[in-house]
């Protein structure tokens, strides 16, 4: 046996077995907690008992048997020599007086022959009869040779309290106490088990508080774990504390159950109101527990040290017992006023609602696990709170609220609570202020039809009327009974409710103080022959009804000027995160205050879209993906995959706006993660649509098509996300050469852009697109009319708008007028620095030069598309500059270029200097630009190109190798 710190009660039993040899027995009993090496003590005392040759008999006392006369009696008669003491005890009815008479007899018959230890371990659980007769053996114990030794685990009730008195009051008993190891003698166990790493020793200390058996059983799980400790509920740790528990009896058990129950509240007093018992004979099986290691504190609160460990003692109970016992603890913590979130707790764990009251508890608590970013759990409190309304008004109040806690989780789940939620809006049974709630959550989800719909119906209920009396729907921040409900809430990422965002969209920094006119005329008629000339003017009348329809009454407005076109206006209220400002400037400031501010006590997932995508359109991609990625990160962190895939998107597009088609593929995806993919999920629709382009972009028509095929509810196409959706489908058929499909699409998006008055090109440029649809069906004069309308927007201005549209526009003309369009649009889009459109200007640029006989000059500019379209991911493109052939030689006489095995060890030759230099003139770059960029002269850098031609062995940039530009991009 190890002996760590068993040194005194060794020396005791040792000083026991030498006065009982003498002569003098007597009686010794060993108590302490369960575990804790009573049974071990016991072993000792028989095991030095038998190497002094000395009669042993033993016994174990079981809980189950305590009924059974003579039962311990029998086992010491069996564990006798044999035969001598087997008919000392008979179980004849009428003949227990005999047959203890005879133990007691044949027992002092051998203690005259020589020294007799008699051995019994959980002496609480002994029958009744066999204490009685124990306890007169032991009075006689001190002149006949006999020593006693009983073993009871701590806390017990005592059958009969005076057997005990009477057997301590013996001359020559006493008492030993094994109690739990303490932190010395925990580590010396450690040491010997080679468990080295702090964290590990540091567990196996929390949970076993001492206890030789716990820490053996974590021990075992250590091992089992391959050296990592993870306690589980089915592990050698939690089963051994279940042993343990039921060890110590039935009272104690119930009592460490309750413990369970009410775990991080349990007290002698909660613990006695869950039991129906007095507080006084509670405390003290808390504080034996505790001191066992069992459960970690005292009496006045306890819990158990692990939640294995509490699981597998609830686990044991049946499943009916269990949910009872949790309903109890809810009711009990109610009733002494404990946080809302611990009596919801118990009341998920029970599965039910067992009284009206714990309707607004799940409410409270829901509103609070929001704050403290715990979504799920809220959720859970919702949906069992919502099982128990009968009332419909009061159920669809819980249902909004519910789908407002599954927007942070699962997207879907939340819009379809969200259409349920309309269907009964229009039956009269939410509020106004419901209706608001409704028409913000329905906005954010980019759903601005039925946000409409919600505020109109929010208009004709009275805005600001209240409901009050017992119609009204309990606030989720309500405090209930006695619920005690946390004075301040904790600071984790959340804040304000759509409901308040949409009420507020426009004012602000981000809502926009000004809507600016549309600018546009409307989409356009169709020419004279013109074969999709209906779908043109079909487009152009639907999109004008809309806008027309659309307009917002006087409570709509929200304060805007009366310069703002009806839809602008109305859209600037109810359009939530898809709304921006005209101007950039003001805006854009806005937005980063916004996300500043949102880092510190962080909003709702509204105000960050709405920033985030005022950053991106207005601001630029560079601005726009610092904040993204701290979002993405915050959003993850908070347990909300759902708010996370929606920042991620944004990321995914802001990337695609920059040129990493790479990176905008792999944020897509990693979105497309985090949600379930389903049909009618309006972030998924949408994620899938900038996937799509990113891979057309990068050549993998394939993969896009799949990504396409996907069913897609008609509903996911008639919100703001599907519109990414509408136009990954339009460019796939573009692509294919489908031009009237593609034409189809891209005017779809207008009409619901126009109709919503979210007409921005900066957005989503639709004209350009239907204007390459109608230059593939040979309509340049159709074409050129949408490219004009999109130049004459505010939108213009902005340098990736200005690039995309003179790009289209110079595919209009003739070479030498295409060549200065194409000329801006290449310096608009590097001022965008959105290389992906920059490399296709330069495609085209390219081929223009060649057409126009600037052949060195198209050369550089093919190089710089070449290179820009690799480094983007956009192979097709790249292949395409690739495929464009040969420039001519120079009149010069050919130089033969080196082999490139040759040409790549000459690289080695050239300094760090001419390396960069010569990799900037493989990239395009003039001497004056290179200067500009390493900040040397242009004399320095035509120095530095010399040399480098030189070691080389070429004569000119177009015959410097492209293993620089790789070069380049590693340094």
């Amino acid at each position: 046996m190890n002996i760590v710190e068993r040194a005194a009660e060794l020396e005791s039993l040792d000083s026991a077995l030498n006065d009982c040899a003498a002569g003098h027995g007597g009686v010794v009993l060993v108590e302490g907690p369960v575990g804790c090496g009573k049974s071990e003590l016991v072993s000792e005392a028989i095991d030095r008992a038998t190497g002094r040759g000395w009669v042993v008999l033993r016994a174990t006392g079981a809980a189950e048997e305590h009924a059974l006369p003579l039962g311990v009696l029998g086992q010491l008669a069996a564990s006798g020599p044999p035969g001598l003491l087997a008919a000392a005890v008979s179980r004849v009815p009428g003949a227990l007086r005999e047959s203890t008479q005879s133990f007691g007899a044949a027992v002092r018959r051998l203690g005259a022959s020589g020294p007799v230890l008699i051995c019994v371990d959980d002496w609480q659980h002994a029958d009744d009869v066999s204490r009685t007769q124990l306890l007169h053996l032991a009075r006689g114990s001190r002149r006949a040779g006999i020593l006693v030794v009983l073993a009871r685990a701590l806390p017990a009730t005592v059958p009969d309290p005076l057997l005990e008195t009477e057997l301590l009051r013996l001359s020559g008993s006493f008492r030993l106490r094994a109690a739990p190891l303490s932190p010395a003698g925990v580590d010396t166990l450690l040491d010997e088990a080679g468990i080295t790493e702090g964290p590990s020793r540091r567990l196996a200390h929390r949970l076993t508080g001492g206890n030789p058996l716990l820490l053996r059983a974590v021990l075992a799980d250590f091992a089992a774990g391959g050296g990592a400790l993870e306690p589980r509920s089915d592990g050698a740790y939690a089963q051994a504390l279940v042993t343990c528990v039921a060890r110590v009896g039935a009272a104690a058990g119930a009592v460490a159950r309750a413990a369970g129950a009410l775990d991080g509240h349990a007290s002698a007093g909660t613990v006695a109101a869950l039991l129906d018992r007095p507080a006084a004979a509670v405390a003290p099986v808390l504080h034996a527990l505790a001191e066992g290691g069992l459960l970690d504190g005292t009496a006045s609160t306890a819990r158990f040290r692990h939640a294995a460990a509490r699981a597998a003692v609830l686990d044991a109970l049946p499943a009916a017992e269990r949910a009872a016992l949790h309903q109890g603890a809810a009711a009990v913590l109610r009733r002494e006023g404990a946080p809302a979130t611990a009596v919801a707790e118990r009341l998920l764990a029970a599965g039910g609602v067992p009284d009206p009251w714990a309707v607004p508890v799940l409410q409270s608590a829901a509103a609070y696990l929001l704050a403290a970013g715990e979504p799920r759990t809220a959720l859970d409190c919702l949906r069992l709170a919502g099982d128990s309304f009968t009332d419909p008004r009061r159920r669809a109040g819980n249902t909004l609220r519910t789908a407002e806690a599954a927007a942070r989780i699962d997207p879907e789940d939340a819009e379809l609570r969200l259409a349920a939620l309309l269907a009964e809006a229009r039956t009269g049974h939410l509020t106004a202020t419901d209706l608001n709630t409704l028409a913000g959550l329905l906005a954010v989800h980019g759903r601005l039809d039925e946000a409409r719909e919600a505020r109109d119906l929010a208009a004709a209920a009275g805005a600001d009327a209240e409901v009050a009396g017992a119609d009204a729907v309990p606030e989720a921040g309500a405090n209930p009974g006695r619920v005690a409900i946390p004075a301040q809430l904790p600071p984790p990422w959340y804040g304000r409710s759509a409901q308040s965002g949409a009420a507020r969209a426009g004012s602000g920094a981000l809502g926009g103080a000004t809507a600016g006119r549309a600018g546009d005329r409307g989409v356009g008629g169709a020419g004279a022959g013109f074969d999709t000339s209906r779908v043109l003017a079909a487009a152009g009348s639907a999109g004008g009804r809309a806008t027309t329809a659309i307009g917002g009454g006087p409570a709509e407005t929200g304060g805007l000027t009366d310069g703002c076109r009806p839809g602008r206006r109305d859209a600037a209220v109810w359009a939530g995160p898809w709304w921006l400002e005209e101007r950039a400037g003001g805006a854009v400031a806005g937005a980063e205050a916004q996300l500043r501010s949102a880092l510190g006590g962080c909003p709702a997932i509204e105000p960050v879209l709405h920033a985030l995508r005022t950053l991106l359109y207005l601001g630029g991609p560079a601005r726009a993906l610092p904040w993204c990625a701290e979002f993405a990160e915050r959003t993850r962190e908070c347990a909300a995959p759902g708010w996370s895939a929606m920042v991620r998107t944004v990321h995914a597009e802001a990337l695609f706006r920059q040129g990493d088609l790479p990176g905008a593929e792999a944020a897509a995806r990693t979105a497309l993660e985090l949600v379930p993919r389903s049909a009618g999920s309006t972030v998924v629709t949408g994620t899938a649509g900038i996937l799509a382009q990113v891979l057309l972009a990068r050549g993998r028509a394939d993969v896009a098509a799949a990504e396409l095929a996907r069913p897609v509810a008609e509903s996911g196409h008639a919100t703001v996300p599907g519109l990414a959706y509408l136009r990954a489908r339009g460019r796939f058929h573009l692509a294919a050469g489908r031009c009237h499909a593609a034409l189809a699409d891209f005017l779809e998006i207008g009409r619901r852009m126009r109709g919503w008055g979210l007409d921005r090109p900066v957005v989503l440029p639709w004209r350009t697109d239907a204007a390459e649809a109608l230059l593939g069906l040979g309509e340049a004069r159709q074409a050129d009319r949408f490219v004009t309308q999109q130049l004459a927007l505010p939108d213009a201005a902005d340098a990736w708008v200005q690039g995309v549209s003179l790009r289209q526009r110079a595919a209009l003309q003739e070479p030498r007028r295409r060549k200065t369009l194409l000329d801006r649009s290449t310096q608009a889009l590097r001022r965008s620095g959105d290389r992906y459109e920059l490399a296709r200007t330069l495609a085209e640029f390219g081929r223009t030069l060649l057409e126009c006989g600037e052949t060195a000059r198209a050369t550089m500019v093919n190089r710089t598309a070449w290179h820009l379209a690799d480094e983007c991911g956009a192979y097709p493109l790249r292949d395409t500059v690739e495929s464009a052939g040969p420039v001519p030689a120079p009149p010069a006489a050919p130089v033969a270029l080196p082999a490139r095995s040759a040409s790549c060890a000459r690289l080695a030759e050239l300094t760090d200097s001419e390396r960069r230099v010569a990799a900037l003139a493989v990239h395009g770059d003039t001497n004056r630009e290179i200067a500009g960029k390493l900040f040397i002269t242009v004399s320095t850098v035509e120095q530095h190109l010399t040399r480098a031609y030189r070691k080389l062995g070429v004569t000119s940039r177009r015959q410097l190798p492209v293993e620089l530009q790789l070069m380049l991009s590693e340094a």
